[in-house]
């Protein structure tokens, strides 16, 4: 396994047993938090497999949840993925007075709680889970740090697992082995007494990216934001620029509105929100309505509003290229984000190839601009409609393959 052109791990093996607890532990820079990463399918890994039963607890060291989301929102999603009946969870932890704030409001400890809950939530249910938790203790004031361990140890007797990558000592009292990355494991006994850890019952687990993403949409507006504001501004640019002279620059703001990144993806930038849905096996390609009937109008907005000569339905199905140029800007950005470091890849610029089929629907509309009479737009729209859309089929086989998977 690698980070950049460093080899981190080579050659590990680790078994978690029914009921264990494992603490990872070694120096900063050792891979402690690369091998929880990995073992949840976030990063891609070299050579080798990983087996890992879904769904399973997960806390990252930023959190994993987006900062628009509400409190009881973001534990209900969780619930929900990781198939647990949840309730009253959040006073357990003493933090039920905050369940009606957005995350983002919340203190830096507060944050943290949060992130220990949704990592712990499988394993309050019924069925036997694993837990993952990277640096778990960091932040927490020291009732959390007891009701950590605690319950740890509760639902270690009821046969759940714990993987613990930390360099807080204290974890010890709830661990029974010990596992130095470059040493060898000991085992360790257990003084911490079991807590009365909460016990929900099992469901079916459902991942609802969509559901998650929409709503963060309706609280931030941000469809709006990002294709509204292209599509308006460009039209009133080129409107002050032109005038009513606008000529094949007509699907221009049509273009400038399906380019920009799907709101799922957005979203899922802040505190890492994304690597958790994609380590609980979901997909964070998720299309907005709002923004779909953007993009489908933006071609015959902008043609009404500066004057241009058109025929009514050919203008509405000239929405559709863009719709897939949409979907396939998409998909390149979302190949962007699952590489393993997301800002500093080129894969954006195939961004690029998306100007091919805007030429092609120009093209399909230009004869019919101030004049009467037209050939057949409807061979160039349908190929400027299959060129985005063969790239939003295809680029999912270019994503990095995690050993989980």
């Amino acid at each position: 396994m690698r980070r950049g052109t460093r080899t981190i791990l080579e050659n590990y093996n680790l078994d978690i047993e029914s009921g264990e607890c494992v603490l990872l532990i070694g120096e900063n820079g050792s891979g402690k938090s690369t091998l929880i990463e990995a073992i949840a399918g976030i990063l891609p890994i070299q050579s080798g497999n990983i087996v890992l039963k879904r769904p399973f607890g997960l806390t990252l060291q930023s959190g994993g949840f987006n900062g628009d989301e509400m409190v009881n929102e973001r534990l209900e999603f969780a619930a929900q993925a990781t198939g647990v009946m949840e309730q009253n969870v959040l006073q357990h932890w003493n933090l039920s007075h905050r369940g009606q704030d957005r995350i983002g409001h919340l203190s830096g400890g507060l944050h943290r709680r949060l992130s220990v809950i949704q990592g712990l939530l499988p394993a309050y249910g019924e069925q036997e889970r694993i837990c993952l938790l990277d640096e778990p203790s960091e932040g927490l004031d020291e009732e959390s740090v007891q009701t950590l361990m605690s319950d740890i140890s509760s639902l270690r007797a009821r046969g759940h697992s714990f993987l613990i990558a930390t360099h807080d000592n204290r974890l010890r009292e709830c661990a029974t082995r010990l596992q130095v990355l470059d040493g060898e494991a000991s085992k360790n006994e257990p003084t911490i007494e079991a807590g009365d850890a909460p016990l929900f019952a099992n469901i079916a687990p459902t991942l609802n990216v969509t559901k998650w993403s929409t709503t963060i949409d309706r609280r931030t507006m941000w469809p709006l934001l990002s294709r509204g504001v292209p599509l308006i501004g460009s039209i009133l640019i080129l409107y002050a620029l032109l005038g009513k002279d606008i000529g094949t620059l007509v699907l221009v703001p049509a273009f400038l509105a399906a380019i920009p990144s799907l709101s799922s993806l957005h979203h899922s930038k802040d505190s890492r929100s994304g690597d958790w849905w994609q380590a609980m096996g979901g997909r964070l390609f998720s299309v907005s309505p709002l923004s779909i009937l953007l993009i489908f109008i933006a071609p015959i907005l902008t043609a009404t509003i500066f004057g241009v000569q058109h025929d009514a339905l050919i203008w509405m199905m000239i929405g559709l290229p863009f719709i897939a140029i949409h979907l396939a800007s998409g998909a390149i950005h979302e190949l962007a984000m699952k590489m393993p470091r997301t800002e500093a890849q080129y894969t954006p610029l195939l961004s690029l190839v998306l100007i091919w089929p805007l030429l092609i629907a120009t093209d399909a509309v230009s004869e019919c601009i101030g004049t009467e009479i037209c050939t057949s737009p409807w061979a160039s729209i349908a190929i400027a409609t299959s060129i985005p859309l063969i790239i939003w089929f295809g680029l999912p086989i270019l994503h990095p393959r995690t050993g989980s998977n």
